[in-house]
């Protein structure tokens, strides 16, 4: 486009912008001196002429137009005719220059902005640099417009076409090369990149996951020190086959790495050779997929295979065994061809039907033992396939009359041929005439214990079950990118439909079809009754059931996976996409593990709903043990204080300890209640006036020799506060005998915001291997007399529950005979606080 003048080596300088100048000032003169030769002709239609040869403008590659200061066009190029075409090839020197710009140049440019800004640039004169404009679909030109001191106007046009698809060609490279950076770094499996050497260059984000470390730490870590030392030489011989020569890429070479933390993990290698232009090794690209699966697969296929073997002679084995199980056995066996001919009878069935068995081989059964009902049902089986069970039936041997009517537990179960028609049937029988009074009784609890289960499994699924299914299907729809979900659940006894439990995006439609769907049919029968996971997709191969199925559901491509919990099926989970989205095999395999996950959650949220309602049970139980308890004790109490005006010397004695027996089962039940009330209590605590508390349960002692004082505090507890002095006090007057004495005193704490509450008596004292034992359950100290050992249990879960503890000392340090000194901590309660739900 631009050439160079000879001024010498090193000093090129552009021809066409001195050649425009020289145009320019050429035309000025000649302008100029025109004017003064011809007086008053400033208005000619004919414009001043430019004596340039036309082969040097004619070799120009960009385009030229020279218009006077009138616009008029003084001089129009080959190139700018070629760029720009013009109306006609005519000579359009005199014409109006821009009237052509306007009529003939801008309407070819695309960008009407672009446009405007070259006509008003040349009709104001006002010079314009570099204006690119797309002329046609596939080609580009940069404008310029010069101005002369005398308002003469050059515009040069230069083709950038070429300027421009190397440009766009760069753009599209820069976008694929970021294209293919982000399939590098997302990709699933580990991808690393090597120099010969083994050093890494590079490793996507898959193959840093996959050994545990930051990007960052393995580019430019050797690749040697990844692979355990029993595989090194392997990967020696891989780089070495690769360093050879072509060859086709390595694939499926099983190696073991190590991780920053953990166990060698087993990966599948495959790699492929870089060649530089000389064609030697200059880089190694390396793909690396965990195979743990795959392994532990690959191992429980080898024990499957063991186990399938062992079932095969197991199977041998059992069926010899079953030969003298079927002759030996108690219960009446025949096989009867479909036409009901006795094939085969054992030695009971022939002993019982009262005929040998060679009498009865051959024999059509109803012509042996008529009876149309039950004619009907061997006709049902034979035509249905279904097999047929009955207890109890009752039958008459029309030829033995004098065993009366009997009872019978029989099953009728066909034996199909491969193409599922069936060829027989096998008819077994057990007598249970002795047996029918036992059998309905048994009969009566089964149903009862079906009732209470399914009312016990309709108040667990009214738990959190349906929020554990909505919330998991949130998750499920926002992290694997499906346009609708649904879950559905097996319900009723039966389990034979499922039922849509909660659903996301699903149409009015779709729901209206599918609400309820029958288990046993196909294609359903698959997913609930198989377990197997059923993906259906709108594809060529597509059966005519798939596309109903797709149809029905409102989608393009479909996903049914088994919800199991506990061996079994529960229900399903039910993915579906709008559009025409292949589900992937990893995508099957994600969904087939968040099925497994949500099929543990779904165990637990029912284990927990289980436990819930055993819970619930046995409170009932509880209730209903100590109601019934203290009524017997109020009652016996009344009885025995009628008694002791009654009784003298022995009998009273043993009066007075059946009181004290009674008096005991009493404070039991209480101590039963407390315990429930701590446990099952959720209040917070609020603060409570100490003082108060300790002098109501002085006062329920009066009888009793105590000393009270100390601070005068509010703390944080509850209504249960009063249970530790009763306790406490209880207990010293119990075990320390009508002398002791007893002291409560109240002190500030060493630790902060807390206060010491002190229980002391001057009874027998607990022994020091004693100490923490007697505030075990169901535990008391020497010397502390009997009791059921409840009571400083209680004491020191009502510490625990205020958020303290609590310890006995001696009264007199070293002497344990001198005496007890119980002490507990409290928190101390501020202005307006409250201590938040109290623990159990």
């Amino acid at each position: 486009m631009y050439g160079y003048t000879g001024r010498g080596p090193g000093t090129p300088e552009p021809i066409l912008p001195i050649f425009i100048s020289t145009c320019i000032r050429t035309f000025s003169s000649e302008h100029s001196q025109d004017t003064r030769e011809t007086d008053h002709t400033m208005h000619a239609t004919t414009p001043p002429t430019l004596s340039v040869p036309d082969a040097v403008l004619d070799g120009l590659d960009e385009g030229l137009l020279l218009l006077d200061a009138d616009a008029r066009v003084v001089l129009v190029n080959r190139a700018f005719r070629r760029l720009v075409p013009v109306p006609d090839d005519r000579d359009l020197s005199g014409a109006d220059g821009m009237a052509l710009v306007r009529t003939h140049i801008a309407p070819l440019i695309t960008d009407a902005e672009a446009a405007d800004r070259l006509v008003a640039a040349l009709r104001t004169r006002t010079p314009l640099s570099g204006l690119e404009c797309r002329i046609a679909p596939d080609r580009w030109v940069a404008c310029s417009v010069q101005i002369a001191a005398d308002g003469t106007a050059v515009l040069l046009v230069s083709d950038i076409t070429a300027r421009k698809e190397n440009e766009e060609k760069h753009r599209r490279l820069e976008q694929e090369h970021s294209h293919y950076r982000e399939l590098f770094d997302l990709a699933p499996d580990g991808y690393f990149v090597c120099d010969p050497r083994g050093t890494i260059l590079d490793v996507n984000r898959a193959g840093a996951l996959l050994l545990g470390r930051e990007k960052e730490s393995l580019v430019g870590a050797s690749s040697r020190s990844l692979i355990v030392p029993e595989c090194r030489e392997t990967c020696r011989d891989l780089v070495a086959q690769l360093a050879s020569g072509p060859s086709e890429p390595l694939r499926g070479v099983e190696v073991w790495v190590r991780p920053a933390t953990g166990e060698p993990i087993p990966v599948s290698l495959s790699a492929t050779a870089v060649l530089d232009d000389r064609g030697s090794l200059a880089e190694i690209r390396w793909l690396a997929r965990d195979i743990t699966r795959r392994k532990r697969a690959d191992a429980e296929r080898e024990r499957l295979l063991a186990e399938n073997q062992s079932l095969a002679a197991d199977l041998a084995e059992e069926r010899d065994l079953l030969g003298t199980v079927m002759e030996y056995t108690d219960v009446h066996l025949a096989y009867l061809d479909a036409e009901f001919r006795f094939v085969r009878v054992n030695t009971a069935y022939a002993e019982g039907s009262g005929y040998a068995k060679e009498e009865l081989l051959g024999q059509r059964h109803f012509d042996l033992f008529p009876n149309p009902e039950n004619q009907a049902i061997f006709e049902r089986v034979r035509d249905t396939g279904e097999a047929f069970r009955i207890y109890a039936k009752p039958f008459t041997y029309e030829n033995q009359s004098e065993r009366g009517t009997t009872y019978w537990d029989w099953s009728l179960v066909p034996v199909k041929d491969a193409r599922g028609e069936v060829q027989g049937l096998v008819f077994s029988l057990a007598d249970v005439t002795e047996r029918i009074r036992a059998a309905e009784e048994v009969r009566i609890r089964n149903r009862r214990l079906a009732v209470l289960n399914a009312v016990i499994t309709a108040s667990a699924s009214a738990f959190t079950l349906d929020e554990l299914l909505d919330n998991a299907l949130d998750a499920i729809l926002d992290n694997l990118g499906f346009d609708v979900g649904s879950i559905y659940m097996l319900e009723g006894r039966d389990r034979m439909q499922a039922v849509i439990r909660c659903h996301r995006k699903v149409s009015e439609f779709a729901l209206m079809q599918n609400r309820t769907l029958n288990v046993r049919h196909r294609p359903y029968n698959r997913v609930f009754v198989a377990g197997q996971p059923w993906f259906v997709e709108e594809t060529e191969g597509a059966g005519t059931r798939d596309r109903d199925v797709l149809a029905d559901f409102g989608v393009a491509s479909l996903a049914f996976i088994p919800l199991v919990a506990e061996s079994s099926v529960v229900g399903a989970l039910v993915l579906g996409n709008t559009a025409g989205r292949e589900i992937s095999q990893e995508g099957r395999r994600l969904l087939e593990a968040v099925s497994r996950e949500l099929g543990t959650g779904i165990l637990r949220g029912m284990l927990y709903q289980r436990l819930e309602a055993a819970n619930r049970e046995a409170n009932l139980y509880l209730d209903i043990l100590t109601h019934d308890i203290r009524n017997a004790d109020n009652v016996a109490s009344i009885y025995a204080d009628l008694l002791m005006d009654m009784l003298t010397g022995e009998e009273r004695e043993y009066l007075r300890k059946l009181r004290a027996s009674i008096k005991k089962s009493t404070e039991i039940t209480a101590n039963v209640g407390t315990i429930r009330k701590i446990r099952e209590s959720r209040t917070g605590l609020i603060p409570v006036d100490l003082d108060r508390v300790i002098r109501e349960e002085i006062a329920h002692f009066p009888d009793a020799r105590i000393t009270y004082g100390g601070l005068y505090v509010t703390v944080l507890a509850d209504d249960l506060l009063p249970e530790i002095f009763t306790n406490l006090i209880g207990n010293a007057v119990k075990h320390g005998g009508p002398g002791v004495e007893i002291g409560i005193t109240v002190e500030d704490a060493e630790e902060d915001e807390r206060v010491l509450v002190t229980v002391a008596d001057t009874g027998p004292g607990v022994p020091d291997d004693a100490k923490e034992a007697i505030f075990a359950r169901f535990e008391q100290g020497k010397g502390r007399g009997s009791g059921q050992g409840l009571g400083l249990s209680i004491c020191r879960m009502l510490a625990a529950r205020y958020g303290g503890r609590i310890r006995v000392e001696d009264r007199v340090p070293g002497h344990s005979e001198k005496g007890a000194a119980f002490r507990f901590t409290l928190r101390k309660a501020e202005d307006g606080e409250t201590g938040g739900a109290a623990g159990p």
